[in-house]
């Protein structure tokens, strides 16, 4: 028993010496610290719940418009929704394609109601987002109300043209210009030129997708986030997206197949993916942010107002409670209603 206690008061000690020896671990550790003084898992259950509202309106406009846009050009609004719902595995993707196919189908009814419902939610979702993120570097704010909100309406479109147009160029890879190549190399219906034509689709997914999160990493927080610092971390997570993207089926299978999954159905996979993948995006920030290099680039929190600034001491002061005396108009008061009460009750004892 003695050994063990000595064990465990030498554990501190023993961790930091590991982490001296690698920085590494030390960075790792520094960067759960981070995330959860930060409040990290709070925001990811947020953002993933607020996401899930968001996504619905979202696609179906966005959907809708491709409809119109693409009305006489099925075979590509078949592909992209392809490629959309090959981004989500297992149960979630057909779940998607329910909804696209929804949107496409009633692109007439969506209108306006749908503009603007996808707008007001999807404003939400980037708030939540922006705060987060800002949050992982240090802390949220000040800003205008309505400057903001302007801001976060171009940066909700800005990023959307970006996930369509990731999408697009995954699309164009492993569809025709992809086959036109292995066409014209001559390796079209051979094994390994399937392969390669995965692996490029895979490069280039991942490609864009990278980019795609360094936008996010950099230019959604509040600070001025460098490029340099957020892209190692945006590559970090484009890569764990492509693994969540291929062992996700595996896992959202055992999530549905257990009670819980057979009494909420496929919503409960999409909030488990749309949680999994908040955390990542969370912990690439929270790793960018706790890399000493980048120590000059925290702030400090603008919105929690004065209640770290040092105050001075407090004094307690014993109260002490006193009887009050009576006054002399209240003797005089009390003296004459007793002499009245003793005359009515002389006066009565000689009448009886």
């Amino acid at each position: 028993m003695d050994r063990i206690k000595a064990l465990a008061a030498d554990l501190p000690a023993r961790l930091e010496r590991l982490k001296a020896r690698w920085p590494f671990l030390a960075h790792v550790m520094g960067m759960v610290d981070h995330y959860t003084a930060r409040r990290g898992n709070t925001y990811a259950a947020a953002i993933s719940f607020i996401g899930i509202l968001s996504l619905v309106p979202v696609l179906m406009v966005s959907f809708a418009v491709a409809a119109f846009i693409l009305a006489r050009q099925p075979e590509v609004i078949d592909q992209i929704t392809d490629a959309v719902t090959k981004k989500a595995p297992g149960q979630l993707g057909r779940q998607l394609n329910e909804v696209i196919d929804s949107a496409i189908a009633s692109r007439r009814t969506v209108g306006v109601v749908g503009l603007v419902s996808a707008a007001f939610t999807g404003l939400g979702w980037m708030a939540l987002v922006r705060n987060a993120l800002s949050e992982m570097w240090g802390g949220r704010l000040k800003r205008s109300a309505v400057l903001g909100k302007v801001y976060d309406l171009g940066m909700f479109v800005g990023m959307g043209v970006m996930f369509v147009a990731t999408i697009g160029l995954t699309v164009v890879t492993t569809g025709p210009i992809g086959t036109t190549v292995l066409e014209f190399i001559g390796i079209d219906d051979t094994a390994w030129g399937r392969l390669l034509l995965r692996v490029v689709s895979i490069a280039v997914s991942l490609a864009a997708t990278w980019v795609l999160f360094i936008v996010v990493l950099s230019q959604m927080p509040l600070q001025s986030i460098p490029v340099r610092a957020v892209a190692t971390s945006a590559l970090a997570i484009a890569v764990a997206f492509e693994v969540l993207k291929s062992l996700g089926a595996i896992y959202l299978t055992a999530v549905l197949g257990s009670p819980a999954g057979a009494a909420f159905g496929p919503i409960l996979g999409v909030m488990v993916f749309a949680y999994l993948a908040s955390r990542i995006v969370l912990y690439g920030a929270a790793w960018a942010a706790s890399d000493p290099r980048h120590a000059d680039l925290l702030t400090a929190d603008e919105m929690e107002g004065d209640e770290d600034v040092e105050k001075g001491p407090v004094y307690l002061a014993p109260v002490y409670e006193v009887a009050r005396t009576p006054s002399t108009r209240q003797l005089v008061t009390a003296a004459g209603i007793g002499a009245a009460v003793a005359a009515a009750a002389s006066r009565i004892r000689r009448k009886s």
